[in-house]
């Protein structure tokens, strides 16, 4: 049983898309939720719970990276505080500096779960 990941799959760098698929996809909308409005206020809560925000996602919905990974316990916090302030272009800068970090830390644990996922 093939899953349709290939070996250029494995060699090639991870997008924000592939790391965090919920977020990339909330994220790239061209208008984002009002401030304050229902699912803004909704999206905020995700962003500020550590199991469910961006980097959260990218550990399988887990907060289990705050004690092993001070760099994505950072990174998470930016993009709640960003997100909070309204800051969509640090939301942006912040989003490539995470695929850089997920792509030198993480991406290898990544992958494996994607070999492990059934079809």
């Amino acid at each position: 049983m093939q899953n349709g990941l290939t070996l250029d799959d494995v060699q090639k760098p991870l997008t924000f898309d592939s790391i965090s698929p919920k977020w990339a996809e909330r994220l790239e909308q061209e208008r984002q939720p009002i401030p304050l409005s229902f699912k803004w206020l909704r999206w905020w809560l995700e962003m500020i719970s550590f199991s469910k925000c961006v980097v959260g996602e990218a550990h399988g919905f887990s907060s289990s990276y705050t004690p092993s990974c001070h760099e994505c316990g950072r990174i998470g916090s930016i993009f709640a505080f960003s997100f909070t302030m309204h800051s969509y272009p640090k939301l942006q800068e912040y989003k490539q500096r995470f695929v850089m970090h997920w792509n030198e830390k993480h991406r290898i644990n990544k992958i494996g779960h994607d070999f492990k996922k059934p079809l």
